[in-house]
C-alpha cells in the first residue's frame, strides 16, 4: 500500500465521521458551531480526495507517456516505425 492511498483511506474515514458529526451535531446540539465544524471537516476532507485524485491521475497520464515514448525509441532503434 503506497502513502496516496494510506492518505485516501485516512481522508474517507475523515469524512464518513464528519457526515456522523453533521448528523448528531444537527440532532441533539442547538450550538450551530458544531454543525459548521463538522461541515468544514467534510469539505477538507473532500478537497484533499479530489486533490489526491488529480496527483494519481496526473502521475498515471506521466507514466502512460513515458511507456509510449520508450516504445517509440525501440521501435526506432530496430528499423521499424
Amino acid at each position: 500500500m503506497n502513502k496516496t492511498s494510506v492518505l485516501q483511506a485516512i481522508r474517507l474515514v475523515m469524512m464518513v465521521l464528519a457526515v456522523a458529526g453533521i448528523i448528531y451535531a444537527l440532532e441533539f446540539m442547538n450550538g450551530g458551531i458544531a454543525v459548521w465544524f463538522w461541515v468544514t471537516l467534510l469539505g477538507v476532507g473532500f478537497v484533499g480526495l479530489l486533490y489526491t485524485f488529480r496527483l494519481t491521475r496526473r502521475r498515471v497520464m506521466r507514466e502512460r507517456k513515458n511507456i509510449e515514448q520508450h516504445d517509440k525509441r525501440v521501435r526506432r532503434r530496430n528499423g521499424r516505425k
